[in-house]
């Protein structure tokens, strides 16, 4: 039986202070291996809808994100919503923090019957340029729809 535990012994030997603090290093430089930065969450998009009709108006909302093929999973946000007529300028239906910012093609279902209309949404800000997110669509007088959204260089159209 001595015999046994002095074979084990033999097979286990302490490593030395040397080759621990290699080790440590190489699974430390793995760890963080491939991360430049740490992942921050996105700002949020706001979504608001001017109302310049005489009438309240039905509208159907839906947000796609134009990069994935399968339309039940690109759809990020929907809600169908009665927008009064705006009375005040400043007093637009709006929702906050409808999905993270970035690429979506808006879609709007406006009116009964409903008439479709959409716009492709695209940041214009890095994320180290702190700005109100948001797009809005005005519903005009007339029966069309018009996009804007915020913007926040000087290169890129209020469009």
């Amino acid at each position: 039986m001595p015999k046994l535990i002095n074979s084990i012994q033999h097979q286990f030997h302490m490593p030395s202070r040397r080759q621990l603090l290699c080790a440590s290093g190489l699974a430390l430089g793995a760890t963080f291996a491939g991360c430049s930065a740490v992942p921050v969450p996105r700002p949020k998009l706001d979504f608001a809808i001017d109302n310049a009709r005489s009438t309240t108006v039905p509208v159907d909302i839906r947000f796609f994100r134009p990069d994935i093929a399968e339309r039940s999973e690109a759809l990020v946000y929907q809600n169908t919503v009665e927008v009064p007529p705006r009375d005040n300028p400043d007093d637009l239906w709006q929702v906050m923090d409808v999905a993270p910012d970035r690429r979506y093609r808006i879609k709007l279902l406006v009116g009964s019957p409903s008439k479709s209309h959409h716009y492709h949404y695209h940041p214009d800000c890095s994320d180290d340029n702190p700005y109100d997110i948001g797009a809005v669509a005005n519903l005009l007088q007339g029966g069309g729809v018009r996009f804007t959204q915020t913007t926040c260089s000087d290169d890129e159209p209020f469009l």
